[in-house]
């Protein structure tokens, strides 16, 4: 794996994901100024597509890009995403826990899923 680019990525981002979910409120101040509604669910969802994306490109020089593989990665982002928010809920003192943002990690990870399904199907 020390060659795959995919899964250093994936670690990269991994490790992204985890500070930016951890990190104090207080840290997104400067996003206050757009005036979108639901942007933290359209970045839930865009750190799951692109985790789930990473590590399914990561994992298929050795595994190949099955659904074995597509469904092992989509579970483990569900999993971790869980377990983010629950950290959130624990250690953190200006965020919380946050079963939408469950639902946002879970339909980018499954979105994914569903894109390299069409994309291999063809």
């Amino acid at each position: 794996m020390a060659h795959n680019r995919f899964f250093w990525g994936a670690v990269l981002w991994t490790v992204l994901l985890t500070v930016a979910c951890l990190m104090t409120a207080d840290s997104f101040q400067d996003l206050e100024r757009f005036s979108i509604p639901y942007k933290d669910k359209y970045v839930h969802f865009t750190f799951y597509f692109v985790f789930t994306l990473l590590w399914v490109f990561s994992l298929k020089p050795f595994y190949g890009n099955t659904y074995k593989v597509r469904f092992s990665v989509f579970a483990v982002a569900v999993l971790y995403g869980g377990l983010i928010e629950v950290c959130q809920g624990l250690f953190t003192v200006s965020r919380g826990a946050d079963i939408t943002d469950v639902l946002a990690n879970t339909t980018g990870s499954a979105m994914a899923v569903l894109m390299l399904w069409r994309l291999n199907k063809k």
